[in-house]
């Protein structure tokens, strides 16, 4: 990971191009292509002037807050800033959905969950743990089709829990299944696939709706829903939606809304928590969050393709090394949607063609929040086929993100 820093970067963020870049980037327009890393190219060029650009931050144009004395969790409204214009139409890519399995998941031998093997439907928690606790003595694929609603009333636990186990496909029938008030923890497992599931309101257990526990690694979250309770909630109330921590790799998350949350999708659980995680985050829809979209400790991590809207205090925030690529992202009424905060060391991103509208600015404050630095990201897939226009990101995500928008969850 090549890494420089940028302090002193004070903030036009998006170039007339619709790309975003640090003080040492060559802006210039992104083509759809993919480069040696697995990317879109840059081509080089000259600084436009800023006439007609997409959008022009009001604040340091890489920085923000997210956890810490008056950090994320503290609510602060960052409503004001001003509207970013027009969208910009030079960041290539298609306007179409694919649904297809990209990104880290898909790396070192894959991620296939139960295909191949045998099929079961389950009804309650109870039949759902006893199908996961019968797999962990088996070397066979399982697919585990959920049929109705999940809660702790029929469930033996406080929450599911997948432990010990590899293999297995869990998928929602129809408009998806729905866990209602209890949560799924992934734990020493390999090989997971979770789709079509909509799991809310946890506030037992853990208390995350999804919970990465490494060792863990191949593991696809695709087509859920993921929501608690934002306002008139204490900010401990429940906790993640999504997080991952610990030795947890190859993970894709993508095509999931989330919203309604003060805590949304942690990577890394503290500081010293800096196992080298891979993780994509594609095409999920988040609205209506304080902060952790995500929070990334250590690692390398690419967000794309993203629609952020209502995005309270922070919104990607990189430490402790941490090195994303940040690209086609479209932030909506969106305050610090990058930044590196509350870290000792901090975390850098690649920016590339990312939309800040309707409001979308950063504040920084305090002394533990930075702009963010900028790296190289590691991408060594091939994504050109799924990594869509900018422009076309808000329409694509509310339309075809979260539940009940495939046609055969298995279908992978």
């Amino acid at each position: 990971m090549k890494k420089d820093a940028v302090a002193g970067v004070v903030s036009v963020v998006l170039w007339a191009g619709g790309c975003t870049v640090g003080a040492d980037d060559a802006p210039g327009e992104l083509g759809g292509s993919t480069s040696g890393s697995g990317g879109p190219a840059a081509s080089e060029g000259e600084a436009p002037t800023g006439e007609g650009s997409t959008s022009a931050a009001t604040g340091p144009g890489l920085d923000g807050t997210d956890e810490g004395p008056d950090d994320p969790d503290s609510g602060s409204d960052g409503s004001e800033g001003s509207d970013s214009g027009d969208t910009p139409g030079e960041c290539g890519g298609s306007t179409a959905e694919h649904f297809d399995l990209v990104g880290w998941a898909t790396e070192a031998g894959g991620t296939t969950g139960g295909k191949g093997g045998a099929s079961i439907t389950v009804s309650t928690g109870v039949e759902l743990q006893q199908a996961l606790d019968d797999q962990q003595d088996s070397d066979a694929p399982l697919t585990i089709w959920v049929d109705g609603t999940i809660t702790p009333g029929n469930s033996d636990g406080s929450k599911i829990d997948l432990k010990d186990l590899s293999d297995v496909s869990i998928l929602g029938m129809g408009e998806g299944a729905d866990f209602d008030g209890i949560g799924i923890k992934l734990t020493r497992v390999s090989n997971i696939v979770l789709r079509n599931l909509r799991v809310h309101h946890v506030d037992i257990g853990d208390k995350d709706a999804i919970s990465i526990e490494g060792p863990a690694d191949h593991i696809w979250v695709d087509h859920c829903e993921l929501y608690a309770e934002f306002q008139g909630v204490d900010k401990d109330h429940y906790d993640g939606l999504l997080d991952a921590k610990g030795e947890a790799a190859y993970i894709t998350y993508s095509w999931n809304s989330m919203h309604d949350s003060w805590k949304t999708a942690l990577v890394g659980s503290s500081d010293g928590d800096d196992f080298d995680r891979r993780l994509t985050m594609h095409h999920n829809y988040l609205r209506n969050c304080n902060s952790r979209l995500p929070l990334f400790r250590s690692g390398t991590g690419h967000v794309f393709n993203n629609f952020y809207e209502d995005i309270v205090d922070t919104g990607i925030n990189a430490r402790m090394g941490a090195c994303l690529r940040i690209e086609r992202n479209y932030f909506s009424n969106a305050r610090n949607p990058w930044l590196s905060a509350y870290s000792d060391e901090l975390g850098a991103g690649e920016l590339m063609c990312n939309v800040l509208a309707d409001g979308s600015h950063f504040e920084l404050e305090g002394d533990d929040t930075h702009q963010i630095e900028t790296c190289t990201a590691d991408v060594p897939y091939a994504y050109d086929g799924v990594l869509n226009d900018v422009e076309a990101v808000p329409d694509l995500v509310t339309q075809h993100a979260g539940v009940g928008k495939l046609a055969d969850p298995s279908d992978f």
